[in-house]
């Protein structure tokens, strides 16, 4: 049974954090195995991209940087793992939380997830 353990606020900041790749992301509604294998409740959530498609996308403020959602052989894995997003579609990788708290609070969006750190790389 899956559960989310992690309900309050994280105790320091990650050094990395997963950025989903709007387009590489399979579909919110048509996949969510991320979600699945997140452990923090909240932390990856839905919402439409920029061709107004449901993904999924990482809360800046809430990742711990487990990379538990990350696909299976990804190097950008921190841990192994037996779950995470489909290799069919690699769209989750860990990058430094600090550059990804740079380019969000640098957009025009007021935003609280990865996407837009995605569509800049």
């Amino acid at each position: 049974m899956w559960t989310k353990m992690m309900t309050g606020a994280r105790k320091k900041a990650p050094k990395t954090i997963a950025v989903v790749d709007p387009d590489r992301c399979f579909g919110a509604f048509a996949c969510s195995i991320c979600q699945a294998a997140c452990p923090v409740a909240g932390c990856i959530v839905e919402e439409k991209d920029r061709d107004g498609r449901m993904i999924c996308a990482v809360r800046v403020d809430l990742c711990i940087g487990c990379g538990l959602c990350v696909t299976l052989g990804n190097p950008t894995a921190p841990q192994v793992r037996e779950f995470g997003c489909p290799p069919d579609y690699d769209a989750i990788n860990m990058m430094p939380y600090e550059d990804v708290v740079k380019l969000v609070e640098a957009s025009d969006k007021q935003q609280t997830t990865t996407t837009i750190a995605a569509q800049t790389l």
